[in-house]
């Protein structure tokens, strides 16, 4: 966790009310403008500032942002934020009380550093901290991604001889998908990330939970990696994965599996449609609250 701050200074939370519509891409930006985890209650998401200019500059770019996102989504009401002054003089380190360790999936469980936990014998468990880069497992699209990329990497790696299946997770973030597949049993997985502060934090993920045999992070744009993979696993948004669709199509491997997450409810049958017309068929779907994910494989 990158917070070298002395004792004693002030702090405020900051309340964010995020429609569904834009929960996620407000939880980066929040992440990205204070270099800390957020907390979610609801409709309601919680960052952290040191009070004085760091909360100014913070609030100033959450408005500009916001204008923005009304751009895209003219539906969205005016922005509403809860300031609270925060009195506990070392809320530099009380703030980590919000982020315990959580079980996702069937078998595994999220925690951060500075908290322990004794795993029962069919749990693994990856250490990832809240920092500039998403991904610590609380978002309904991460946990819904981990939930399916279990179910196939279990179904890939039992044949006999089977040394596991090569995984590609497009933007992966803090590198919790790609560390979760090579925990999993993933022969090999590539993280890739376009933003260098997310590739420094998944590769610190990387080294922490002792995969870097199996997996690498890569700065490399998406259209330059050459091979295909027996899975390919995007957790973006519904917007970016059309986008992107002929390039993450291009690198499922003739029998591989695409993971498809970061989709609102509306959004689903948009982006399968994306799919289909790529010769994919949509073979499992799951839902947390209004967020989606999609595992699709190629038509035969």
């Amino acid at each position: 966790m990158r917070d070298d701050s002395p004792g004693g200074e002030r702090w405020v939370s900051l309340a964010v009310w995020s429609p569904e519509v834009v929960q996620e891409p407000m939880a980066n930006f929040l992440v990205e403008q204070t270099s800390r985890g957020v907390e979610f209650k609801g409709s309601w998401i919680k960052a952290y500032c040191r009070q004085g200019e760091e909360a100014r500059h913070c609030l100033k770019q959450l408005r500009r942002y916001y204008q923005d996102l009304q751009q895209q989504y003219p539906e969205l009401p005016k922005l509403k934020v809860l300031q609270e002054d925060l009195h506990d003089e070392n809320w530099a380190e009380t703030w980590k009380t919000f982020f315990k360790p959580i079980r996702v999936g069937s078998s595994i469980v999220v925690k951060p550093s500075w908290e322990s936990y004794e795993p029962s014998a069919e749990q693994v468990v990856i250490e990832i901290d809240p920092e500039r880069a998403f991904g610590t497992g609380n978002h309904p699209s991460t946990a819904l991604c981990i939930e399916i990329l279990e179910h196939i990497i279990s179904s890939v790696s039992v044949g006999e001889g089977d040394s596991g299946p090569s995984v590609l997770d497009v933007g992966t973030g803090s590198g919790i998908l790609g560390i979760v597949a090579a925990r999993q049993g993933a022969q090999r997985v590539l993280g890739l990330e376009i933003d260098p502060e997310a590739f420094e934090a998944a590769q610190r993920n990387v080294d922490r939970n002792g995969v870097g045999e199996a997996m690498s992070v890569s700065l490399t744009p998406l259209d330059q990696v050459e091979q295909t993979f027996d899975v390919v696993v995007a957790n973006l948004t519904a917007s970016l994965l059309t986008q992107m669709a002929e390039d993450l199509a291009g690198h499922v491997s003739a029998k591989g599996s695409l993971l498809l997450s970061g989709i609102l409810a509306e959004q689903v049958e948009e982006v399968a449609k994306c799919f289909e017309t790529r010769y994919f068929k949509v073979v499992d779907s799951r839902a947390t609250e209004e967020w989606h994910a999609i595992l699709m494989r190629r038509k035969k």
